[in-house]
């Protein structure tokens, strides 16, 4: 067996100085180490120190609650109301317009009747109960037009118009308005807008073969009275203006043929008993003529026809022994001028 040795005796000195050397610098790294701690955490909690006396942070709420209004005060004691009226103005109103339709429906019978004056003077009533009272204002234009006052039928059309816009009736009276005015463009213009607004309304159609029948050579008239006359079949007006614009366009024949339709309807028709005269006095055939233009005469008042005889279409035979003597005739009985002087 061996040992081992001691240590060297002259090693334990020098041993012991390194290690005491060594611990030294160990503490004093640890001390200045935690000298740096310390004043970092110092620094850190000042800084927030600072922080805190500029932002003061608050806590979380919950939303506020909706304000509750609050209760208003009981209004004061409302006055006393004002002592109602005797008439309530809508019930005043009403009454006006009751008034306004009973001398509306009178004016509208006397029209009827023919009684012009009454017609007007009721008709004036009316619009002084309920002034916009539009068919009042029609009623008055139609008595107008009757008595030839075109510019007055025209106003008070327009003004009906202008309460109750676009009715088929106050369009067709005033259009026929515009044409006795001798202003054809407004007068087809209005006759034309109310066909297209209201093609059923008939009584368009007939005012516009009237008017259509004042454009002479218009094959336009002749359609438009082929329609009136397959509405209204049994109206002689109508199929006499049909044949009237049938002659214009150079169909005798069938201006003919329309004529003997309404002559079997009413064999003493004024109108289509001068027309086939002025037919044949077209034709320059006297003797033909002559016999139907005496048969007219008798049919309406003897002062009336001598302004027919001045009829354009008689000029053909106008000069004929036939057509003068049928004129001595006349004049015993309408003494003036001859017709066509």
């Amino acid at each position: 067996m061996t040992a081992k040795p001691p240590p060297h005796p002259d090693l334990l000195p020098e041993a012991e100085a390194l290690r005491t050397a060594a611990n030294r610098r160990i503490f004093t790294f640890v001390a200045i180490f935690t000298l740096l701690l310390v004043g970092a955490l110092g620094l850190v909690l000042r800084e927030e120190k600072r922080r805190g006396t500029l932002v003061v942070p608050t806590e979380p709420t919950a939303p506020a609650a909706p304000a509750i209004p609050a209760r208003p005060a009981e209004p004061a004691a409302a006055p006393a109301a004002p002592a109602r009226p005797a008439v309530v103005p809508a019930l005043e109103q009403s009454a006006q317009m009751e008034e306004a339709l009973v001398a509306y429906r009178e004016a509208g019978a006397h029209l009827v009747a023919k009684r012009f004056e009454q017609a007007e003077d009721r008709a004036l009533a009316a619009l002084k109960a309920y002034p916009k009272l539009a068919g009042a204002q029609r009623i008055l234009g139609l008595i107008y037009l009757q008595q030839g006052n075109i510019d007055r039928a025209i106003a008070v059309l327009e003004a009906s118009l202008r309460n109750e816009p676009f009715h088929p009736e106050a369009l067709t009276n005033l259009a026929f308005a515009y044409f006795q005015a001798q202003n054809m463009g407004l007068a087809m213009e209005l006759i034309e807008t109310c066909r297209r607004l209201h093609p059923d309304y008939k009584p368009a159609l007939l005012q516009e073969g009237v008017m259509r029948l004042g454009q002479p050579g218009s094959e336009v008239a002749v359609d438009v009275l082929r329609e009136a006359v397959e509405t209204f079949p049994n109206l002689p007006g109508p199929r006499n203006n049909l044949a009237v614009a049938l002659a214009r366009v150079g169909d005798r024949a069938g201006a003919r043929e329309q004529l003997e339709k309404l002559l079997e309807m009413d064999p003493r028709n004024f109108s289509a008993l001068f027309n086939v005269g002025a037919l044949f006095a077209q034709e320059t055939n006297a003797p033909a003529a002559v016999p139907w233009l005496r048969r007219a005469m008798e049919q309406i008042p003897q002062a009336q026809f001598r302004a027919y005889l001045n009829d354009p279409d008689l000029a053909p035979i106008r000069e004929s022994a036939e057509f003068q003597q049928f004129l001595q005739e006349l004049d015993p009985v309408f003494p003036g001028p001859k017709p066509g002087n």
